[in-house]
């Protein structure tokens, strides 16, 4: 048996679908179910029940899913105690960035990375929170930067800091916002940004107890957003920092209520805690931020 077919029964098993299961590993629906049908076949026993609803393990596919799980994190150890045989860190690291470079620090600590460990390539892959969370998950990154929830239980994090959304308009739309209420906002048209972005949940929760407000534009990026906030179309979150420095052009106008928590995390696999990777990482990443006050 191979370790790319164990692989494929803990997902299905987790996932409960094929589908869900072949996006988790970035393959085809069609190669996990190869995978999973070759398995029973070597080891002579039905692993899963297909049902209207999905897979489902049977008696025996439950009683192997554990052993499955404790081969591959063999495998992951057995590459830890490799890496750290060495002596100094090789390979590559492979970090999701979810916001700006500025905003994140990037020269600061990939300098550092460079400098620390020079035999260590560093590969930076740009996205939004939940997609960078989910190629950590399946293993296709090492680390990712990320605002808000986690959605993966495979998952853990650490806290980097926190900033705030505000909502903010073009000038023109200063006096209706200057002393809006909730429900004045919701009538104006919005920016809504891409639907697994922060912002995104952010309006949903603002106007839970009122009428969503009018959508202008679906599904624009941050750099989308502040483009379009110029033009004048509609309002939308962005962050405080952002804001300062449009507010200093003249650019906008920034609706004077509440502000927004927006926490900036760092995600890698639970079960690579110990990964010299991952802790030169996070040791490094976090070092350029300031720590949160407890």
């Amino acid at each position: 048996m191979e370790l790319y077919q164990l692989r494929s029964f803990v997902t299905v098993a987790d996932t409960g679908n094929l589908t869900k299961a072949a996006d988790r590993l970035f393959t085809s629906q069609p190669a996990v179910s190869a995978h999973i049908k070759a398995l029973e076949e070597e080891l002579e026993i039905k692993l899963f029940d297909r049902t209207p609803k999905g897979m489902r393990l049977t008696d025996h596919g439950f009683a192997l899913r554990e052993k499955a799980q404790q081969v591959l994190s063999a495998g992951s150890d057995l590459k830890l105690k490799a890496k750290t045989l060495q002596g100094v860190l090789t390979g590559q690291a492979k970090i999701g960035l979810n916001a700006d470079a500025e905003y994140l620090h990037l020269a600061k600590w990939h300098n550092t990375l460079m400098s620390n460990y020079p035999q260590l390539k560093i590969q930076l892959t740009q996205g939004t929170s939940v997609d960078l969370q989910k190629q950590v998950a399946t293993g296709t990154l090492d680390v990712s930067f990320f605002s808000g929830d986690m959605h993966y239980e495979e998952l853990t994090f650490i806290e980097l800091c926190t900033t705030h959304a505000v909502i903010a308009a073009s000038p023109k739309w200063a006096d209706k916002i200057k002393q809006a209420s909730i429900e004045d906002l919701s009538k104006l048209p919005w920016i809504y940004p891409e639907p697994l972005c922060i912002y995104h949940k952010l309006i949903k929760e603002l106007f839970a107890e009122t009428k969503q407000p009018k959508s202008i534009t679906n599904g624009a990026s941050e750099d989308s957003i502040n483009a379009l906030l110029r033009s004048g179309i509609g309002l939308a979150f962005i962050r405080d920092d952002e804001a300062d420095a449009m507010l200093k052009k003249g650019e906008i106008v920034v609706w004077p209520g509440e502000s927004f928590s927006l926490p900036l995390r760092l995600a890698y696999l639970k079960s690579r805690q110990d990964d010299p990777i991952i802790k030169a990482l996070i040791e490094v990443v976090s070092d350029k931020f300031t720590p949160i006050p407890s």
